[in-house]
């Protein structure tokens, strides 16, 4: 089975990166806009009040969110196109990435389990998303961009999730019943 994720994966990876980056940015941006007012001659806060620091914050923020989201909408294009999925009868296979790619295969009998995904920002974006389980190892999840503190699943976007963890779950059933004759 060969699975391409769907359109709204680039909506799920746009969102989740930018939430995480205006957050940092947030943060960032007071270490920079304080930076700001005082090379360009700020005067002294005590004499003039705060007002005119948060104007320089507030239009710091505005420029380097707009900075953030344009860069981020470009990587999630990139990754979308680098993101696939295939399932045989003897493996499940993913390519992930952004600039780069990753693949990775796991042999159908090292799987214990396979979840759905349906987090929040899954929900918001439409998406699910697949954990694949493996047998005595921590499940796959992957970050993206230097700046996302969250985590993805496995396999995300995947159109009618349902249906391909149930081929997958069968595909395992079968594989054992070859084994426990």
């Amino acid at each position: 089975m060969d699975i391409t994720p769907a359109p709204s994966f680039k909506r799920y990876v746009a969102v989740r990166c930018i939430a995480s980056a205006l957050v940092f940015i947030a943060m960032l941006n007071v270490v920079i806009a304080m930076t700001l007012y005082l090379t360009t001659g700020g005067s002294p806060i005590p004499e003039v009040g705060v007002g005119p620091l948060l104007i320089t914050y507030a239009i710091s923020y505005l420029a380097l969110a707009a900075v953030s989201v344009a860069l981020t909408l470009m990587l999630a294009n990139l990754t979308f196109k680098k993101h696939h999925y295939w399932i045989t009868d003897k493996r499940v296979v993913w390519r992930r990435g952004v600039i780069g790619y990753s693949i990775t295969s796991v042999p159908l009998e090292r799987i214990s389990d396979v979840t759905i995904s349906r987090t929040f920002w899954e929900r918001l974006c439409g998406v699910s998303g697949l954990v694949i389980k493996e047998v005595g190892a921590v499940p796959k999840y992957y970050g993206y961009y230097g700046y996302s503190l969250g985590v993805f699943p496995t396999m995300i976007a995947v159109p009618n999730p349902e249906e391909v963890q149930r081929q997958i779950l069968e595909l395992i059933s079968k594989k054992e019943s070859k084994f426990t004759v």
